[in-house]
């Protein structure tokens, strides 16, 4: 396997990762988005709950009632804190996603930049020896001709 066939198969592979990488950010922001939500539904929930019970205790509520309602809006106050803070991990697990993709993209960018690189040098390479070539035969003709134009005599320097 040549050194291009094994960058290549690197390249490959930093591709693969890096789309699994942005595959996984997408699920994770989805998640997000999904726990945003929630936590908004929740929290509009319990808005809308306490203006109705103070509404309702306004016109007659006993003790009993009221302590009942507060319980209940404690567990709420409890149930959204909650998903507020799966929001939160939701958030950093969305950042992580991110700088993972990033570390990712930049893997395959490098291993890019490198395959490019040895092309160009290849490419390089390939043109000085057919420059070499090209001069090469150059002086060959020139000599050939400087020898046709001479008579043809091999011998130099002599008489």
């Amino acid at each position: 396997m040549s050194a291009n066939q094994a960058l290549l198969m690197v390249l490959e592979t930093a591709e693969k990762a890096r789309d699994e990488a942005m595959s996984e950010l997408e699920s994770r922001r989805r998640a997000h988005e999904a726990a945003r939500q929630q936590a908004q539904s929740l929290d509009d929930w319990r808005k809308e709950y306490q203006q109705r019970w103070q509404t309702q205790f306004k016109q007659s509520g006993g003790m009993e009632i009221i302590r009942c309602y507060q319980d209940f809006m404690n567990r709420l106050a409890e149930a959204v804190g909650d998903q507020e803070r799966r929001v939160a991990q939701a958030e950093r697990h969305v950042a992580l996603g991110r700088v993972e993709l990033i570390e990712r993209e930049r893997k395959v960018a490098a291993v890019a930049q490198l395959i490019d690189k040895r092309q160009a040098e290849l490419l390089h390479k390939q043109n000085r020896q057919e420059q070499k070539a090209t001069d090469e035969m150059a002086a060959r003709l020139a000599r050939l001709s400087h020898f046709m134009g001479t008579g043809g005599s091999l011998a130099s320097g002599s008489a």
